[in-house]
C-alpha cells in the first residue's frame, strides 16, 4: 500500500546526560571523603560512603550502544488486495474479493538506532534488559512486481448486460455502444476503463517500534562476549497516508495502519575491555508474529475513457466512480542488523 533521516530520541539523549550528571558529582564527593574533608550526611569518625547513586544504579550496571542499523523486510509475506463494497457501475470492472497477484512489501531501510542495557542486580551481569529506540520511522509500502505496479485494477469494463430490454434508455444505450465500433468487444463487450496501473508506490505511515529483549551474556568478564535474548515488540503505527497518484486523483481514500504486538529474538557480541568503557558491537534482533493491516476506504478513480464516460452519463453518472474499500495485510519477518560503538558504565 514503505531511506530515512533518523536521531536518537530527545529522551534518550536526556537519560544519557542524567547518567553522567550523576558520574561527577559522586566522585567528587569520594575524592572529598578520602581528603579528610567534612562530608554532609556521615558523622565524624564514620567509615566513607561509596554508596551514592552512581555506585548503587549506574556503574558496572547501565551501557549504552548506538549503531547504525539496517532493517530488512525481504521475508514479509503479503496477502492479496481484498475489495469490498463493490457497488455498480465499478461491479463492471471489479469484483468483491481478492484481486489475484495484487500485494505490497515494504522497503529495506537504513537507520540510527541507539541500545540501552541495564545488568539485572545479582546475576553477576548475566543477565541484561536491552531496548533499542531511535526516531519514528517512515515505512513506505511499494508494491510488488505484477497486478498492483503494472496492470491496472480495473483493466476493461463489461458492458454486455447494460443492453437488455427496450426502453428508451437501452436504446440510447445500444446507440452509444454502436458508435464506439471496434472499441468494444462484440462477444464479451469489454471496454478500456482507462484506469492505469497504480505504479509502484502506494502509501506511507510512520512506525514507532516498541521493544524489549532479555539477554544472557555467557562470559561477561571475557574480551569477547557474545549474547542471545528473546523479548517482546509493539508497532504502534500512526499517521498513514496515501501517496499513490491514482488513488488520490479523484479525492483522499481512507487510509489506516494497525498497531500490532509481536516477538523479537536477539543475538550478538561484545569486543572489547570487560572492565568498562568503550567496546564495539554487532547485533542482530528477528521480528515475528505481527501482522499489520491497512484499511484503504471510499476508493475513488477516474475513468480516462471518454467513450465509457459518455455511456455511463446515461445512467446518472459520471466520469469518477466509486470503486469501494480494500484491505491488505502485511506479516512481518523482519532482520534488524546493527553495528556500533558502545559504551559500558
Amino acid at each position: 500500500m514503505p531511506v530515512i533521516n533518523v536521531r536518537p530520541a530527545p529522551w534518550a539523549l536526556a537519560l544519557c546526560f542524567v547518567a553522567i550528571a550523576w558520574m561527577g558529582p559522586q566522585r567528587i564527593a569520594r575524592a572529598s571523603d578520602n581528603e579528610g574533608l567534612p562530608s554532609l550526611g556521615r558523622d565524624e569518625g564514620s567509615e566513607p560512603s561509596n554508596d551514592g547513586f552512581y555506585d548503587r544504579f549506574i556503574q558496572d550496571r547501565l551501557y549504552l550502544k548506538p549503531a547504525v542499523s539496517y532493517l530488512d523486510f525481504s521475508a514479509l509475506k503479503s496477502s492479496e488486495l481484498t475489495l469490498s463494497g463493490v457497488e455498480f457501475p465499478a461491479s463492471l470492472a471489479v469484483d468483491n474479493g481478492p484481486i489475484a497477484g495484487a500485494k505490497a512489501t515494504i522497503a529495506n531501510q537504513a537507520i540510527a538506532t541507539i541500545g540501552i542495557g541495564y545488568n539485572i542486580p545479582g546475576t553477576g551481569r548475566h543477565l541484561s534488559l536491552e531496548t533499542i529506540i531511535g526516531k519514528p520511522i517512515d515505512i513506505d509500502f511499494v508494491s510488488q512486481p505484477g497486478t498492483l505496479r503494472d496492470r491496472s485494477l480495473a483493466p476493461t469494463a463489461d458492458l454486455a448486460n447494460l443492453v437488455t430490454g427496450d426502453s428508451v434508455l437501452e436504446q440510447a444505450l445500444g446507440q452509444t455502444l454502436g458508435d464506439l465500433g471496434s472499441a468494444v468487444n462484440s462477444a464479451t463487450g469489454l471496454l478500456d476503463t482507462g484506469i492505469p496501473p497504480l505504479g509502484q508506490e502506494l502509501g506511507s505511515v510512520k512506525s514507532l517500534p516498541i521493544m524489549m529483549t532479555l539477554t544472557y551474556h555467557p562470559f561477561p568478564d571475557a574480551f569477547v562476549r557474545p549474547y542471545v535474548g528473546a523479548g517482546g515488540v509493539y508497532l504502534y503505527n500512526y499517521d498513514a497516508e496515501i501517496s499513490n497518484d491514482v488513488l488520490t486523483e479523484v479525492s483522499d481514500p481512507g487510509f489506516d495502519v494497525s498497531s500490532t504486538p509481536g516477538y523479537i529474538l536477539q543475538a550478538g557480541v561484545d569486543v572489547g575491555s570487560p572492565q568498562g568503557g568503550f567496546f564495539g558491537f554487532v547485533d542482530a534482533r528477528y521480528i515475528g508474529g505481527a501482522t499489520v493491516k491497512g484499511s484503504l476506504s471510499d476508493v475513488n478513480v477516474r475513468l480516462n475513457n471518454a467513450a465509457l464516460a459518455d455511456t455511463l452519463g446515461l445512467l446518472g453518472y459520471g466520469e469518477d466512480i466509486a470503486v469501494g474499500d480494500a484491505d491488505i495485510e502485511l506479516e512481518i519477518n523482519a532482520m534488524i542488523y546493527s553495528a556500533g560503538i558502545g559504551y559500558r558504565f
